[in-house]
């Protein structure tokens, strides 16, 4: 004796564009895709109008699903972020499918856990609340413990990337015009722009050393991305300290931690 299963089309509306709304959300603040709202809705409308149409003229629901899940989703997914390389879009498609899990989840925790004090509508609603609030503490959770950055330096119309560490105890000020300043491997420096010219001494204190004299250098700028902005430090001051402090290091760069905070408007 087999079952009859009865689906209403609202419902099924609303779970699947509350679910693949939460999806695609999750995908763009969790790997930082910096997509519109307004597209993010647009795909998740688009994807739930055409799994409707495919449910009402499938008589099949394994095909339906197969459909849904294999064509349909990775298409929209593909429409919304529009990824340059199968890495970047296999990994949105894995952070949307476990979202997708853990929403499904919640829904059930909290409708059938609920003991019918919330609607299935309302349920589905909630945990896209619920999951996005969870992303964003985790995302900035993990913020905080971020210590490496992309960095781009820019000197005479000459961008160079390198991998700078942001450290805490890194207060270095230039006491001629007051900027903090970020530490560079000199040697990393000299091979990209040449041995500067226009360079001045400044003082420092550090463990080993009551004294020195640190030659620094202004650069056009200083760019990367912390958190979810992109800073731009405009008249950037470096300073050119000896290979042995990079030494095995993964990093060429020590971000002065007050360059955290500026920006293009208050450089």
């Amino acid at each position: 004796m087999g079952f009859i299963y009865e689906i209403y089309i609202d419902v099924l509306a609303l779970n699947n564009f509350f679910v693949d709304l939460a999806a695609f959300l999750a995908v763009n603040l969790f790997l930082r895709r910096r997509i519109r709202a307004h597209r993010i809705l647009a795909g998740a409308l688009a994807g739930t109008i055409i799994s409707c149409v495919v449910f009402t003229v499938c008589r099949n629901l394994a095909v339906y699903m197969l459909i849904v899940h294999f064509i349909i989703n990775p298409a929209v997914l593909y429409l919304i972020f529009r990824e340059k390389n199968k890495k970047d879009f296999f990994t949105d498609l894995f952070v949307g499918y476990f979202t997708f899990l853990i929403v499904g989840g919640i829904i059930e925790w909290m409708y059938a856990g609920g003991r019918g004090i919330l609607s299935y509508e309302t349920a589905a609603a909630a945990a896209v609340f619920v999951l996005l609030a969870a992303v964003l503490w985790t995302r900035r959770y993990l913020k905080n413990r971020t210590r490496d950055l992309d960095v781009s330096i820019c000197l005479n119309k000459k961008s160079v990337r390198l991998r700078a560490l942001s450290d805490s105890g890194c207060l270095l000020h230039d006491p001629y015009i007051g900027k903090p300043v970020s530490m560079i491997d000199r040697s990393v420096f000299e091979a990209n722009y040449g041995t500067p010219k226009a360079v001045r001494l400044i003082p420092y204190e550090s463990l080993g050393c009551r004294h020195g004299l640190l030659c620094a250098v202004t650069i056009d700028e200083i760019k990367f991305v912390y958190g979810n902005e992109e800073k731009c430090v405009k008249q950037a001051v470096l300073g050119l300290a000896d290979r042995e402090l990079f030494e095995k290091k993964s990093y060429q760069m020590i971000i002065n931690p007050e360059e955290l905070s500026k920006s293009e408007n208050d450089s």
